[in-house]
């Protein structure tokens, strides 16, 4: 017999009250504006939306979602965690691009199994993405390898 998964119904009905609240939040504090003028409420209501959105799609999959059996892993957010303070010891001394990669291959230590090839390979592809986005696409002036010796 399938029954609900009562840990994604949770998880679901918790994503969404938390994503209608910002959104209630921003439409009453803040002016939205409209589509072609956006105003400072623009945003924090559509991702309130969309978060909505996606607590009750999870939610509702609850119903077909296997069980589980709970597996409580302390270290995974000890691993985070070192990796955030990873990247924000390592951005100023050597830059970007080695804060990136260093705390992307120290984040896949949170993984079960850990595949050098593959922490190193993501590690590149997010440092490309970054360039990409901040130095190609929005131009922003980041330095991107410093070298402190």
């Amino acid at each position: 017999m399938n029954t609900i998964n009562l840990r994604e119904l949770t998880g679901g009905l918790l994503t969404a009250g938390l994503g209608a609240a910002f959104a209630i939040y921003a439409v009453a504090h803040y002016s939205v504006g409209t589509v072609t003028r956006m105003g400072p409420g623009m945003a924090p209501v559509v991702l309130g939306a969309l978060l909505t959105l996606f607590g009750i799609v999870i939610a509702i999959g609850a119903r077909w979602s296997p069980r589980r059996a709970g597996q409580i892993r302390v270290y995974v957010p000890a691993v985070i965690l070192g990796c955030v303070v990873a990247f924000a010891a390592l951005i100023n001394p050597f830059g970007l691009m080695p804060a990136i990669f260093v705390s992307v291959v120290i984040a896949t230590f949170a993984e079960g199994t850990v595949r050098p090839l593959v922490s190193i390979v993501l590690g590149l592809v997010l440092c490309l993405t970054a360039w990409a986005i901040f130095v190609v696409a929005l131009q922003l002036p980041l330095t991107l390898f410093k070298w402190p010796l």
